[in-house]
């Protein structure tokens, strides 16, 4: 266990806490682990929300250090509501008093996962499912549940080593659940870099040594998981397994104490599950990588110690972790270097994954000329469909083009009323019109399935311009900087039989400076944002009149900002909003329509 203090530590349960890691020594003798001092502060007074960062091979947790001061004896653990205090397990007790106020800390620790999932997205990291642990300090003789597990990603821990390995066990179990990769060394040190831990970042050894995979590239970013995902579902329909969803698990108040732990962690094994997909990965690198650069890389294969640089399609190169070359190697073309993702990384497990429409496995376009490509590399990979190189396709629109011309001059020789034109709603003409109906994009009705969920494309839109397409700060944005097309689908989805609705926006600013201006701003709380179709008066059968109560999930591509907003669409339908932000993250690849021409 790795216990990182960069700070001087403020509260006694801090110093309680990782006094007692320090006691685990490093490595993974007893828990191969990360813990890291990171207070998430909350309000105008600075509340803390969570204490900590826990990082695991499988993914990570936010933590909360609760010092109960001057109440002991039995806390009885809940999901909702408060928790309390008594003399003996299954006895009525008192409310529980934290310190720093409060009785349960649930719902700042939601709040403390969600900024750190958002701070790691806007570094081009996908943190996946994040845990949350409370580590509770005082007089306290037990612990209902007894194995500390509320569902639903929350844990509940004494501060005593059989009941910490067993919280950060569980923790690590949620946030393995349909998880394609294990974290590996580089991406622990860019999310410890993304969420500003001061002083040293750990090195490549200790992370290696703490049963973190090696690898020299960031693996964690969507368009790098994605392809990660298909090839996992690939191989579990070939092995005849099914999903290692846990059942849920709903403790007795007197149930035994469990059996003493085993060896958690294995750091060999855990190099060994990820390894494939880590030489799969750095093979594809090279191979897309230019000549130059390639030899390069060789040029530098043998440096004077260990590098964590990160290549490739990531964020963030440390030009002092790279012997001064920085990123993509200063002496090749700066950042114009083919993106990653823009190849096929796993093409054939993605051609064989039965789920997948055919319509989405098709050669790649023939890439642009390296002047016309947009400066920076891309956070995601491609989510819209080129347009098909093909004759037939050609062909095809060339007829539903004549089609409509023929449509429109015999509705105005025979048909048109000038006066019933005039009056017809621009709403309902963006609902039935062309663009919906536009080759080259998703149509009503039209299934997409990204890491194992389905997705009905319900409606569609196309714009010529982002002016009276927004609102709030971003609508003046777009007054002062339009952009060159905005495309817009609304998609419905389900969670556990809840449906939920889901709106993708994607602004096209004409170049990447202009979308990550756009990006930031849209990002920042109470600043507007694009108008999704629902907002515009668009519906759907069975669809919300409004996003109510949704999440939120941004990325920048090159020169385009996708937008997506995710809310429970059903009438009442309430559920955790960690499954919505899951959705959202996952929705950033879906298509969307080709852009209208201004």
């Amino acid at each position: 266990m790795l216990a990182l203090t960069p700070r001087p530590l403020q509260t006694a349960g801090e110093r309680a806490l990782f006094a007692e890691l320090a006691r685990w020594d490093t490595g993974g003798a007893v828990r191969g682990a990360v813990v890291a001092s990171l207070p998430v502060l909350d309000g105008p007074v600075g509340r803390r929300i969570s204490d900590a960062v826990l990082f695991v091979p499988e993914g990570l947790a936010v933590v909360r250090i609760a010092e109960v001061p001057r109440q002991r004896g039995v806390v009885t653990a809940l999901p909702e509501g408060s928790w309390t205090v008594g003399p003996e397990a299954g006895r009525p007790g008192e409310v529980l008093q934290l310190s720093g106020g409060g009785s349960t800390p649930l719902d700042g620790l939601m709040r403390a996962g969600m900024d750190t999932a958002v701070r790691l997205r806007r570094a081009g990291l996908e943190p996946g499912r994040i845990a949350r642990l409370t580590v509770l300090v005082g007089d306290l003789s037990g612990l209902v549940p007894t194995d500390g597990d509320l569902g639903e990603g929350d844990q509940v821990a004494l501060l005593e080593p059989r009941s910490l390995l067993l919280g950060i066990a569980r923790s690590a179990r949620y946030t393995g659940v349909a998880n394609p990769r294990l974290w590996t060394t580089a991406d622990v040190r860019a999310a410890l870099e993304a969420l500003e831990l001061d002083g040293r970042v750990p090195t490549t050894q200790e992370l290696n040594g703490e049963g973190f995979p090696y690898s020299p590239y960031v693996l964690r970013t969507p368009e790098l998981l994605a392809p990660a995902a298909m090839a996992a579902a690939v191989a579990e329909t070939e092995a005849g397994g099914a999903s290692p969803v846990p059942a849920a698990h709903h403790p007795a108040p007197h149930a035994a104490v469990p059996e003493p732990l085993r060896p958690l962690a294995d750091p060999a094994a855990a190099a060994a599950v990820a390894a494939a997909a880590i030489r799969a990965d750095e093979e594809a690198a090279r191979a897309a990588a230019p000549a130059h650069t390639r030899a390069q890389d060789l040029a530098f294969a043998a440096p004077a110690r260990p590098l964590d640089t990160l290549v490739g399609p990531t964020a963030g190169v440390r030009e002092d972790e790279s012997g001064g070359i920085g990123g993509l190697f200063a002496a090749a073309e700066p950042i114009a270097a083919e993106p990653i993702a823009a190849e096929p990384i796993a093409a054939e497990p993605i051609a064989a994954q039965p789920a997948v429409p055919p319509t989405r496995v098709e050669a790649p376009a023939a890439p642009p000329a390296a002047g016309a490509r947009a400066a920076g590399v891309p956070l995601v990979g491609p989510r819209r469909r080129q347009r098909s190189p093909r004759r037939t396709a050609v062909l095809v629109a060339a007829a539903l083009l004549l089609v409509v011309l023929l449509g429109v001059g015999v509705t105005a020789l025979f048909g048109g009323d000038d006066e019933a034109s005039a009056d017809a709603s621009p709403s309902a003409a963006g609902q039935a019109g062309a663009p919906a109906e536009a080759p080259g994009g998703p149509q009503p009705g039209q299934i997409e399935t990204v890491d194992g969920r389905t997705f009905v494309a319900q409606r569609v839109q196309s714009d010529p311009t982002c002016v009276g397409n927004a609102y709030g700060a971003v609508a003046d944005f777009f007054t002062a900087t339009d952009c060159s097309g905005l495309a817009r689908a609304l998609y419905s989805t389900d969670v556990g039989g809840r449906p939920v609705v889901v709106s993708v926006s994607a602004a096209d600013m004409g170049e990447q400076s202009g979308a990550l201006a756009l990006r930031a701003l849209a990002d920042r709380n109470g600043s507007g944002n694009v108008s999704d179709l629902l907002r515009e008066g668009v519906r759907y059968p069975g669809g919300p009149a409004k996003l109510s109560g949704a999440e939120y999930a941004s990325v920048v591509s090159g020169s385009t900002v996708t937008i997506v907003e995710t809310a429970w669409a059903g009438p009442g339908s309430t559920g955790s909003t960690a499954d919505l932000d899951a959705v959202a993250s996952t929705a950033l690849v879906l298509p969307v329509p080709e852009p209208a021409a201004g």
